[in-house]
């Protein structure tokens, strides 16, 4: 996907306007993911876990880096419904993602999995709030709107 940054972004879930950010804004290892409305984000120095570098891999996934530490998100090594976590990169493929754009919804995606491609990164439970767990949600053949995402550069969000 060509239209994918590798600049500081915010990844935005369709459905709730919130944004992904590390649980507490920080990037430590072993941090959980959450979607947020805190507006406008912090920026102050290691509370930025609202920025994302989408970094392309040569064999079509992405990697999902931390702005602040550079480290990825993985999905969970346990089972697909589990936390996806914060981890030192270290080319392990439960840090692959493969962004799909979401059919009738131009520049969203399905984040997926390269360990669970059955499954796409969404609210835990399906809830529609705020402050909610992102996990890898079954997407029962293909993506819906609950598993769309955008990105968008920080100077497109004014952030």
């Amino acid at each position: 996907m060509t239209d994918l940054l590798a600049v500081p972004s915010m990844l935005i879930h369709e459905v709730t306007g919130t944004y992904l950010e590390m649980d507490n804004y920080v990037d430590n290892v072993g941090e959980a993911v959450q979607i947020w409305n805190l507006d406008p984000p912090k920026d102050a120095e290691n509370l930025q876990g609202h920025k994302w570098l989408v970094v392309a891999k040569e064999d079509g996934y992405y990697l999902i880096k931390s702005f602040d530490h550079k480290r990825c998100l993985a999905a969970s090594a346990v089972s697909a419904g589990d936390y996806p976590r914060i981890q030192e990169c270290d080319g392990s493929e439960f840090q692959d993602w493969l962004f799909v754009g979401v059919e009738n919804h131009p520049g969203t995606y399905a984040i997926i999995p390269r360990r669970y491609p059955e499954y796409a990164l969404g609210i835990q439970n399906n809830i529609d709030a705020n402050d909610r767990y992102v996990v890898p949600t079954r997407m029962w053949g293909k993506p819906t709107l609950f598993h769309c995402w955008r990105q968008s550069s920080l100077a497109d969000a004014n952030s």
